[in-house]
């Protein structure tokens, strides 16, 4: 896991973590920064890509790290939102997740998947398929799409199955941005957990902040991650 702090001399703390294959180079995820740094300090967390245990490699070093804050929001995107979903976190005011992996909607049926995900083998092997610019964004550049993950392992697909079948309650606290549309994550998912007043929709795709909407939604992003629920 690797955290870059962006500190413009803000105050309060943000713990913004980013979602699988996303990296702070990218200029989509620049952009967001950017916007959340005029209020916050930004604590922007790489996930590693390529794991087999989602609590040992991405929920606890997360959990680990937000021990060393006092009061923080928490921003997170996609995996991002799988991860924090789980992590116990002291100090936490409000959470905004921008769509959260909660669950996935796999063109395969379920015993198929649950073959695949059975087999010992931690070796990206399961092409995750050619992932065009609409379905994250339209503004995803070449380079994003580039360092994209383009394989997993059963391994992989086994623990992040787990994570989602272990997910608990949502927090109080909590709300999300996301597209009915999105065909990284399954949105019914999210509906499952959040009632509709604490669900922000937007057209574009996975990724808001590279979506044109972004500049339509990105001021009720701060407003959620300052006010909560409230704000939506």
């Amino acid at each position: 896991m690797q955290v870059r702090v962006y500190d413009d001399g803000a105050e309060r703390d943000c713990l913004f973590v980013l979602g699988w294959g996303n990296r702070c180079r990218h200029e989509n995820v620049q952009w967001l920064v950017d916007r959340v740094a005029e209020r916050y300090r930004v604590h922007a967390v790489e996930l590693p890509t390529h794991i087999t245990d989602v609590q040992r490699e991405w929920v606890d070093p997360v959990r680990e790290y937000a021990a060393e804050l006092d009061e923080f929001a928490v921003l997170a995107h996609s995996a991002g939102g799988l991860t924090t979903a789980h992590a116990d976190l002291d100090g936490v005011t409000n959470r905004v997740y921008l769509s959260p992996w909660w669950g996935s909607d796999f063109p395969l049926p379920d015993p198929v998947v649950d073959a695949i995900a059975s087999l010992p083998v931690r070796t990206p092997c399961i092409p995750t398929g050619n992932i065009e610019a609409e379905t994250i964004g339209d503004l995803a550049t070449d380079a994003q799409l580039a360092d994209g993950p383009d394989a997993a392992s059963p391994a992989f697909l086994r623990t992040t199955r787990r994570a989602h079948a272990t997910l608990p309650p949502a927090r109080e606290n909590a709300v999300a941005f996301c597209t009915l549309t999105d065909e990284v994550v399954d949105p019914r998912a999210i509906g499952a957990r959040l009632p509709a007043d604490r669900i922000r929709l937007y057209d574009g795709g996975h990724e808001l902040f590279s979506s044109s909407a972004r500049t339509r939604h990105v001021d009720a992003v701060l407003d959620a991650l300052a006010e909560g629920p409230a704000a939506l």
